[in-house]
């Protein structure tokens, strides 16, 4: 049985991930009617005494057993068209593994796959681990830039307290409220404040 999984990407570095499932229908492999901002795999069932291997991925994933979480998503992210998700969750696997060169490819496929803002964050994490604070800046400068909202969660992230208490990390902050609240930053939306 063949199912067909869409993917729209709430947050990542926490890498929270909102899935999507056409209930029980089988699809033809290959096709993709998928809105713009979701991307469709197709997911093969294997034997019912094992799972999937999405689901075993997701499982290590929940189980932050990242050694078989990052082979698991390795395997998933040579299925053609792996969705972005396998790729943002390989690359924090891997960088929780301290692999962080392979951690930044995953995290390239993803910017590549359509994941954006959340693959730059990762890298920001990632650039950070490897001590590099200017390079860990610039992505999540990009991050921010291109729509990463989640305030709360990037002042919560373990991986990116070392950039706290630097203006710049109080900057990208500051954008991620602007991006998740752009009525209540812009002045048109202010004009008639005389009224009240």
């Amino acid at each position: 049985m063949t199912l067909r999984i869409g993917v729209s990407f709430l947050f990542v570095c926490g890498l929270g991930v909102a899935l999507t499932l056409a209930g029980g229908q089988a699809f033809a492999r290959g096709k993709d009617t998928s809105a713009k901002d979701s991307v469709t795999v197709d997911v093969t069932r294997e034997s019912a005494q094992g799972g999937n291997a999405a689901d075993q991925a997701n499982a290590a994933w929940e189980a932050k057993d990242w050694e078989r979480a990052a082979k698991l998503y390795e395997e998933l992210s040579k299925e053609k068209d792996a969705p972005p998700r396998v790729w943002l969750r390989l690359g924090a696997s891997l960088r929780a593994l301290g692999k962080y060169d392979p951690a930044l490819a995953a995290f390239q496929k993803a910017t590549e796959t359509g994941a954006g803002a959340f693959a730059e964050y990762g890298k920001a994490a990632t650039y950070l681990g490897m001590k590099d604070k200017e390079k860990a800046f610039a992505a999540l400068d990009a991050a921010v830039q291109q729509g990463y909202a989640d305030a709360a969660a990037l002042s919560a992230d373990p991986n990116l307290v070392g950039l706290h208490g630097d203006a710049r990390f109080e900057k990208a902050v500051e954008q991620a409220k602007r991006n998740a609240r752009p009525c209540a930053y812009a002045k048109e939306n202010r004009q008639l404040d005389f009224w009240l």
